[in-house]
């Protein structure tokens, strides 16, 4: 029973555990003779909404403070006792005059105050305007003990008797924009939030003291579309686990079945408005966009919307082309294959022209229409070569060169800038979005323009009208050269700030890197680095949440006076009494002070490799892991609430899933060294050493202490399929692990940037299976629908029944080689997948979906080896120089070698004659057309390595090897003089095995599973070749298993 209710309470959100432990405590503790029972909370102006808004929030954080006493909105001030009044300034000219020189006058400033009335004692927040009452709010709550961080609110130690004690502060930002940004595109970040995400995520940065939310859509983006002529802007979808394929966002059947997949309750992972009908896609997102901004906006925000401007996908040619002529131009683009940017002929349109401004025109208008909320439209471009990024001076239309020309003559320096005739042109579109919103009715609407790093900015001051702000991307902290970090970048950007608004963008992590565990460290003194830079305000860029609220708090109290540039170590003891408890210090905010500068930060989410790039060791992190370690098991030793302890676990969590991770990188890393040098035991003893499933599996419990997050759960996919999926592959590789394939539908998306290429179908035992679709095979997909029955032969497992649900079409010879997944990937790399040489089991899942009786499907199947080698083994032996004794063959005294298979890559080939024509090396060069040839019955040729290789057979394939038998001896040498002589016997040969099918008459009807099973040998790595071909009606085949038998 006590068990029971203790789980049921660790349940509880952190307001609903208060509202608990005050119903326990207060009939125990009573009411002191002094404390009111109640106590009202009003507003100033009858019917103000955000008066209204501020006063119930506070009445209800004050109530989890104080929880025997009720706060009452709107209740009559009574004649004795506390009262506490809120509003803004223009509206509360008596508290005005009361204040006096405390009264708040800058923009967004505040003061807390407490008065004295006749008998009554009122407290008073008021602000400047309404951003001030809302900051103000939420710093007296902050002040009396609450934690308001980007993932989640911290409660106060409840208090028994309600005072006006901290009840004096005021203060006003040193910095007038602060937003915060999330950017489109992955699982892990805004891409798959629902609107209570967008709310809590705004709401959050407000508390915080942000006022403004900024977020960007790829011109892809189906949030961002419009009509023109006649024609829709095409858009793609917001990602999802089966829709959606931006920057490596790879598909599963069921997220549930994943490692970890505790943490999912759906089978898809992603926002509602991502698995809207095809169809309504794009009015699915802007629905839900539109909401977000409404929300930001009825809560005073400033709502920064990015649209590319420059990409293909932002410039659709259908859309285009139904211009006049003389209202576009045509400029040759470069290709940039992960862009979907073809290299070839892209038509612009023309600003400054009647038909050409009224393109952009319809675009403006439809952002205003769909998202009347936005306070400031923010051009994006990229660095690349894209249409519009990638103009040079040559490609301007004649009329924009002549006046580039004439501009770089005022100032000649300016033709070094970097895109500099890119920008003079996009100017001019700037200039005609302008003139959109002013002919639209929105001149209140603020134009801005944005990009990757800062070296955009002298070009843009140089064109661009000066009234246009400029929001620069701090990219290069990923190679730890920030902007902001040294008096030489600052002075870059002042020397643009002084003449314009420029507002940085800082990361709190990277998604090109440094993207999970903690976030960067905190610039200090950060409020004076911005006055440095002339800067007038900045951005913090993110995607997940959670644990980056460190980040985000210490940016935030070092913008504002009352804590201008506080200390990092200031801002780890005060989150530490939040989040752990008071009783944690001074261990606790050492322990956040030494994590946020020297924890691991690594992996990336822009591509198909969650990690990408080689770790540190573990053991030289192993020091800094156990030192952290023993700081938060000091903190631990406090008496701390039950919220607190589970904050303090979620880090120790963390920690461990760092380190282990490092461990399982290592495992990989020495696995894949040692197979490249051809030693197959030790690569298969190396990576037993990893276990990405485990590490998955903690991490999907640890998040979920103090409140999981959505990039958590995103990220619990990423893991899965970019990060467990290449341990599995290289498993594959050592013949440790079947290869699973199955075909079925798979969904692409040809306007995704980086698109993800992989599918992956998982079973109830967790097994990974590799989809092809018609994309991948070229051939269509049939699917049963889900009513249908399928038939199970007995002792047939159930995945079977999935996996057969569905398979390719096969109505003209197919053949596919089968190796080790994941040999394609998004950017159109083809990795080396050959199976290691050995014996396999190889599994076909058959199914017919269509067929009613014997004899209408009929097909022809081959299974086996892709080489034409002939195959000779001997005694393990190790050896530098491997030489062949060639003795002419059957029919002449001719010597010719095609190609061998050896170990490793010889160093160098010789020989004691060559033809001309027909050099030793041909006999190494991976070539089967070439050849070394040597005409005389005592020849020989020789292949040395760079280091003794161990090695127990080798692939001959000798020139008219069908038609004669080559005669030769196998030495092995380990200087190249003394020479061993070893015996050697042909390896056995791989069969190709061949069968006719007729599924229907195998399964005795149809939809009915068939499984047929084939042994068969590699006898060098590579890959199985599988063969079909209809000799009757179609082919269909649903799966293939590969298993290794004997290892």
């Amino acid at each position: 029973m006590r068990l029971t209710l203790w789980l049921g309470y660790r349940r509880l959100g952190p307001a609903m555990r208060m509202a608990v432990l005050a119903g326990l405590i207060s009939p125990l503790r009573g009411v002191g003779a002094n404390q009111p029972d109640s106590v009202p909370v009003r507003w100033e102006t009858e019917g103000a909404a955000i008066e209204e808004q501020a006063a119930r929030e506070l009445a209800d954080g004050l109530a989890r403070i104080y929880p025997q006493v009720r706060f009452l909105p709107g209740a009559p001030a009574p004649t004795g006792g506390p009262s506490i009044r809120v509003g803004i300034a223009s509206s509360s000219s008596k508290l005005l005059k009361v204040l006096g020189t405390k009264a708040p006058v800058s923009p967004e400033s505040f003061a807390v105050e407490t008065l004295t009335e006749g008998a009554r004692q009122t407290g008073v927040i008021i602000g400047a305007d309404a951003r001030g009452l809302r900051r103000g709010v939420y710093a007296l709550l902050d002040r009396l003990g609450c934690g308001f961080y980007l993932s989640t609110d911290t409660l106060a130690p409840p208090k028994e008797s309600f005072s006006f004690e901290g009840w004096e502060l005021a203060d006003a930002p040193v910095t007038p924009t602060r937003l915060v940004f999330n950017w489109h595109n992955f699982l892990s970040g805004c891409s798959t939030w629902n609107l209570k995400e967008w709310r809590g995520w705004t709401l959050q940065a407000q508390k915080m003291g942000y006022n403004a939310i900024m977020v960007h859509a790829y011109g892809n983006n189906p949030m961002v579309t419009f009509e023109f002529n006649g024609k829709t802007k095409p858009v793609g979808h917001l990602s999802t686990t089966v829709k959606g394929r931006d920057w490596s966002t790879m598909h599963v059947n069921d997220v549930r079945r994943l490692w970890g997949g505790q943490v999912f309750e759906q089978p898809v992972f992603g926002p509602e408005a991502g698995l809207a009908p095809e169809h309504q896609r794009a009015a699915a997102a802007q629905t839900l966009m539109r909401q977000v901004f409404d929300y930001a906006r009825g809560r005073g925000m400033d709502i920064f919307l990015a649209v590319d401007v420059d990409t293909a996908s932002a410039n659709p040619q259908e859309l285009i082309m139904t211009l006049p002529e003389a209202d576009r131009f045509a400029i040759q683009a470069k290709g940039i294959s992960w862009m979907g940017q073809a290299e070839n002929r892209h038509w612009l349109a023309n600003p400054e022209t009647a038909h050409g401004y009224a393109y952009y025109q319809a675009q403006v208008a439809a952002l205003l229409r769909d998202y009347p909320a936005i306070t400031h439209l923010v051009v994006w471009f990229r660095r690349d070569a894209t249409p519009w990024g990638g103009l040079t001076a040559e490609q301007l239309p004649p009329k924009w060169r002549a006046e580039y020309q004439a501009e770089i003559a005022k100032t000649p320096e300016a033709a070094q800038y970097r895109q500099a005739a890119a920008l003079f042109a996009m100017a001019k579109m700037v200039v005609a979005f302008e003139r959109a919103l002013k002919e639209l009715g929105h001149p209140e609407v603020k134009l801005a323009i944005g990009s990757w790093t800062f070296d955009f900015l002298p070009a843009a001051d140089r064109f661009l009208p000066k009234s246009i702000p400029l929001i620069p991307l701090d990219y290069n902290v990923l190679h730890d050269q920030s902007q902001l970090s040294t008096p030489e970048r600052r002075q870059f950007v002042a020397r643009v700030g002084a003449r314009r608004p420029v507002i940085p963008v800082v990361w709190a992590h990277h998604d090109d890197g440094n993207y999970v565990g903690r976030p960067y460290t905190p610039l200090e003194n950060f409020s004076a680095k911005l006055a440095d830079c002339r800067a007038a305000g900045f951005g913090i860029i993110h995607w997940t949440t959670r644990p980056l609220d460190l980040y985000f708090t210490s940016l935030a109290k070092q913008t504002w006076r009352a804590t201008q540039d506080q200390p990092l170590r200031q801002t780890c003891d005060e989150m530490a009494a939040r989040l752990f408890g008071p009783g944690s210090l001074p261990a606790g905010g050492q322990y956040l002070l030494a994590w946020v500068t020297g924890a691991p930060k690594v992996a990336r989410e822009t591509s198909d490799l969650f990690v990408d790039k080689p770790l540190p060791s573990p053991a030289l992190l192993q020091p800094e892991f156990d030192r952290r370690a023993a700081l938060l098991a000091e903190a631990g030793r406090a008496p701390l609430e039950i919220a607190g302890r589970d904050h303090l676990q979620y880090f120790l969590g963390l920690e461990k899933y760092l380190l282990d991770l490092h461990r399982a990188e290592e495992a990989l890393r020495q696995s894949r060294v040692l197979l490249q040098k051809n030693d197959l035991a030790g690569a298969r003893q190396a990576i037993l050493a990893a276990r990405p499933e485990s590490i998955i599996e903690d991490y999907a419990k640890f998040i979920q202490l103090g409140g999981l997050t959505r990039g958590e759960q995103g990220l619990v996919v990423s893991m899965n399929l970019r990060w467990l999926t290449h341990y599995l592959r290289h498993r594959q590789l050592l013949a440790l692990e079947p290869v699973r394939l199955c075909f079925k539908p798979t969904s692409h998306d040809p306007l995704a940037q980086s698109p993800g290429r992989w599918t992956f179908h998982v079973d109830a035992n967790r097994s990974f299976w590799e989809c092809l679709g018609e994309k991948e095979t070229g051939l269509p997909i049939f699917t049963l629908p889900a009513e249908a029955r399928i038939a199970l032969p007995p002792g047939i497992p159930e995945a079977a029944a999935e996996i057969c649900r569905s398979g390719l079409v096969i109505d003209r010879p197919f053949q596919w080689s089968l190796q080790a997944m994941l040999a394609k990937g998004s950017r159109g790399r083809v990795a080396d997948s050959p199976l290691p040489a050995g014996q396999y089991r190889v599994r076909l899942l058959l199914l017919d979906p269509e067929a009613s009786a014997p004899g209408q499907n009929i097909f022809d199947l081959s299974l086996g080896e892709s080489s034409d080698l002939e195959w000779w083994t001997f005694p393990e032996t190790q050896a530098a120089h491997l030489r062949l004794l060639c003795q002419g063959n059957s029919k002449n005294d001719w010597n010719s070698l095609c190609e061998v298979a050896l170990p490793i890559a010889p160093k160098t080939v010789s020989a004691s004659a060559a033809v001309d024509g027909f050099p030793a090396a041909h006999a190494a060069d991976g070539k089967s057309e070439t050849r070394w040839a040597a005409q005389g019955r005592e020849h020989w040729i020789q292949f040395s390595f760079a280091a003794p290789e161990k090695m127990d057979r080798l692939g001959l394939l000798w020139f008219a090897s069908t038609e004669r038998e080559a005669r030769f001896l196998i030495e092995l040498s380990m200087d190249g003089r003394e020479w061993t002589r070893v015996k050697a016997r042909r390896a056995e040969t791989s069969r190709v095995t061949k069968e006719t099918v007729d599924i229907f008459r195998l399964a005795g009807g149809t939809k009915a599973v068939v499984v047929r099973e084939f042994d068969l040998v590699l006898n060098q790595p590579g890959a199985i070749e599988l063969k079909i071909a209809p000799r009757q009606g179609r082919a269909f085949l649903s799966g293939v298993v590969i298993e290794p038998i004997g290892k």
